[in-house]
């Protein structure tokens, strides 16, 4: 991953619709934590009401009543910021997702369109949160299990798997940073959608994925506490870091799947060449600037007396000039040039005189027939 161009992409989806994004962040904030005020005081006041303290600090007036209403309003409060939060929450997300895949403008009302998808993304949000709890819960047990029974063998145990929990957990929260970005871009199921964030996460590399989420921390932090050195002032402007949290989810999200050009073309950023290995070409040759100097003057060999022969060398006389061949009489004959041929003119001799035609002789009578 860019980790320059995540910063930068996340910054420009953020200050384009700034005004969205701060205002649907306060409502997501704002709405629950109202809701669980008010469940707080129909639930825990109505069971203190009646709650007495004597002169040795002993609590009376608590039944059954009173401890139904507390256990029921520490449930309500958890799921009614569950059914709140994530759906608000995942409604900013969508309008971000939009900008970028539609390049619309986000709306102040986008953060309700998280309703829409309320089944997925409540069972998506219970899911992940009863895997991260069940790997935390199991190594506790197992540790008071060792205490309370007094094997030291088993707290130990618990303790290694206790470390090992911990190490699955940040595993796990990597592997499915973009299962919410992934039901709201692609329309999938929760398990689907585990199963895709963690291909995206592995795909691009889990430790380059941790560490960019790592210097995501950093700056929050970082600018968190120095704005909270402001008294009141700067606990409610650090509600407008969330928004660039998400903002950045979104574009490591697109990066994961190499179409970070739809963010370069929505913010209007110079598009880059995709990320890959340079293509080899040959190597110039190398030549020179200098002028090439001028050819010298062509000059003929002196003649000189012929080189001297040794005379131990053996050697070939010279052949005789070469002679056309003796022809044939045939053949001079036919190359001589044609003579010119004379007419002659031959002596016509006289006809003969016609001949009288001769008489043809009469027929011989033929002798009769005898008569017997």
């Amino acid at each position: 991953m860019d980790i320059g161009k995540l910063f930068r992409d996340a910054w420009g989806l953020f200050v384009k619709d700034i005004g969205p994004l701060i205002v649907g962040m306060l409502i997501a904030s704002i709405v629950p934590a109202v809701a669980a005020v008010v469940i707080f005081f129909a639930t825990f006041a109505a069971s203190i009401s009646g709650l007495q303290v004597d002169s040795q600090g002993t609590v009376t007036g608590m039944d059954s009543l009173n401890w139904a209403l507390i256990g029921i309003g520490s449930v309500a409060i958890v799921l009614v910021t569950l059914f709140l939060s994530v759906p608000l929450y995942v409604g900013i997300l969508s309008g971000v997702f939009r900008r970028v895949r539609e390049g619309r403008e986000m709306a102040y009302g986008d953060a309700f369109t998280g309703f829409g998808m309320f089944g997925k993304v409540i069972w998506a949000a219970v899911l992940l949160g009863l895997v991260i709890t069940a790997v935390f819960v199991v190594p506790t047990a197992v540790i008071v299990g060792g205490a309370a029974a007094g094997s030291g063998i088993l707290a130990g145990l618990g303790v290694v798997v206790l470390l090992a929990a911990m190490v699955a957990y940040i595993y796990l929260l990597i592997v499915w940073v973009y299962v919410f970005p992934v039901i709201v871009d692609r329309g999938l199921g929760v398990t689907q959608a585990m199963g895709e964030s963690r291909r995206l996460v592995h795909g691009t590399g889990w430790w380059w994925t941790f560490l960019v989420l790592f210097l995501l921390q950093l700056v929050v932090g970082a600018v968190s506490f120095a704005l909270g050195m402001i008294p009141f002032i700067g606990a409610i402007a650090s509600i407008v870091l969330y928004p660039f949290v998400l903002t950045y989810v979104v574009a490591m999200y697109f990066q994961a799947r190499s179409e970070g050009q739809l963010i370069d073309a929505v913010l209007g950023w110079p598009r880059q060449a995709p990320a890959g290995p340079p293509a080899y070409s040959a190597p110039a040759a190398p030549y020179s600037t200098a002028p090439l100097p001028p050819a010298p003057p062509y000059v003929a060999p002196a003649a000189g007396p012929p080189p001297a022969v040794d005379q131990g060398q053996a050697y070939a006389p010279a052949p005789p000039p070469l002679t056309p061949p003796a022809r044939s009489a045939y053949e001079a004959q036919e190359a001589a040039p044609a003579a010119p041929q004379t007419a002659v003119t031959q002596p016509v001799a006289p006809e003969a005189p016609a001949q009288p035609a001769t008489p043809e002789a009469p027929p011989a009578p033929e002798p009769p027939a005898s008569s017997l």
